[in-house]
């Protein structure tokens, strides 16, 4: 059964969470439900339940926050409650990041650059799932598949991915522990300086490129560029062509947004990537 807010908050209630019934509710994400709520002594706190039951989650984030809270110097989720149905922190300092963000300093690319430099096997051994270059394009690939299958694709746009994916030299051989889905929503912010991470079940050991598609498809080309500036400078590994690869995973979003669609009827994403799979550009 879908979680609610009533059974969240009965949830957290049965851990020895004293949540006042007052609450927001964020609705926006993929795949889970989230609750803003305050605590009977005014603390502030974030639960977060899983919309299905389809295995489709990571095992190894509460372990994996774990690992690399002490490692980074921004905050990231405490969990203090870690159930298959429910998760409960208190919510970080700061607010989430828009498109309009500039950026006052350089720790998100210090962050990105910090994580990829980490050995991967410790995380490897928590669970977080690895993805080598050959198994991204067979599971791109099957994506495309079944993208063909149920929208109209521009012969333009469709060439170019298999192009993408046949020339292999141009993918990084290298694979880091990669955090991915670093969506403005996922970036807490105070005022121009990143303070805190939220929502790590996407990482992966693979592509260190993943962790730069989201801030290319969502904020303003000049942050992009300096986050790769910063990275580089704090020892991150930019590749020639590393752009343009970047440039063609984040042409993948309507893919992935019309087959979510289609698995949860949203009306809405299914017009929205028939409408963007349609053009060749």
């Amino acid at each position: 059964m879908p979680p609610t807010p009533d059974s969240m908050l009965r949830e957290a209630a049965e851990h020895g969470l004293d949540l006042l019934k007052q609450h927001d509710v964020d609705e926006s994400g993929w795949d889970y439900l989230v609750l803003h709520a305050t605590a009977a002594n005014g603390a502030k706190w974030i639960l977060r339940a899983p919309r299905h039951t389809d295995g489709h989650y990571l095992p190894a984030e509460g372990p994996l926050l774990d690992h690399v809270r002490p490692l980074l110097p921004i905050a990231v989720p405490d969990w203090r409650i870690r159930t298959d149905t429910l998760i409960a922190y208190e919510r970080l300092p700061g607010v989430q990041a828009d498109r309009q963000w500039t950026p006052t300093d350089d720790l998100l690319g210090r962050c990105v650059a910090l994580l990829h430099a980490l050995p991967t096997d410790e995380p490897q051994a928590l669970g977080v799932p690895v993805f080598d270059p050959e198994q991204q394009r067979r599971w791109i690939a099957a994506r495309l598949a079944e993208a063909q299958e149920a929208f109209a694709i521009a012969d333009e746009r469709w060439r170019r991915w298999q192009d993408w994916l046949a020339d292999t030299d141009r993918w990084p051989q290298a694979m880091v522990l990669a955090r991915g889905d670093l969506h403005p929503q996922h970036l807490l912010v105070n005022g121009g300086r990143l303070v805190g991470m939220i929502d790590w079940a996407d990482a992966t050991i693979s592509d260190p490129s993943l962790d730069f598609v989201d801030p290319y498809a969502h904020l303003a080309p000049a942050v992009f560029e300096r986050l790769l500036i910063d990275y580089e400078r704090h020892g991150g590994h930019v590749w020639p062509g590393m752009r343009e690869h970047i440039a063609h995973r984040a042409s993948l979003e309507p893919v992935f947004a019309g087959l979510y669609g289609l698995e949860t009827g949203r009306a809405d994403m299914i017009e929205k990537a028939r409408e963007l799979l349609s053009r060749g550009r």
